[in-house]
């Protein structure tokens, strides 16, 4: 068993070579001061990076942070270690490192189309010269009427725990 801190776990699988063009600047700043930049957004069509709100969870050495960005601001949001703990173990439990992009899934669905203007949940990984965005168009819906793409639910739980234990997010 690797310990709780092993780079291990924190090696990203299916990304590519960190690009600082293709991140937020926010993201770039913390990515330069951490091992790894874990950032998490909902957001509608239409809707920029910069407008968005984002949970995001850093980690250099042992020492896991929690922030909420939203209009240029960082804020932290002294959750304590135990909820830190928790939000990490559920990310490395749904292999938030590992899985794959949704559009990267070969997934035959003839509802596919079905719906319109929904949300899409979208993680930013950094960590050790690589990144991935993990991108999941309306994935409650989907998950029901196409299901097949375990993904999915990994996606929904990391971001229940969000919604659970980071409630100013």
């Amino acid at each position: 068993m690797l310990p709780a801190f092993s780079q291990e776990l924190f090696r990203i699988e299916n990304g590519i070579k960190y690009d600082n063009t293709r991140v937020q600047p926010f993201m770039q700043s913390l990515n330069s001061k951490n091992d790894f930049v874990l950032a998490f957004r909902s957001y509608f069509p239409g809707e920029t990076a910069s407008e968005s709100r984002y949970f995001v969870l850093t980690g250099r050495g042992e020492e896991l942070k929690a922030y909420l960005y939203s209009v240029n601001v960082l804020n932290d949001l002294n959750l304590s270690s135990h909820s830190l703990d928790q939000i990490r173990k559920i990310f490395q439990q749904n292999d938030l490192f590992r899985i794959r992009d949704e559009k990267d899934i070969p997934n035959f669905c003839a509802k596919k189309y079905d719906i319109y203007e929904s949300y899409t949940y979208e993680f930013t990984i950094l960590s050790k010269g690589q990144m991935k965005v993990l991108s999941y168009y309306s994935p409650e819906y989907y998950i029901e009427a196409c299901y097949g793409i375990s993904e999915r639910q990994n996606i929904i739980n990391s971001v229940a725990i969000i919604n659970l234990l980071a409630e100013e997010y």
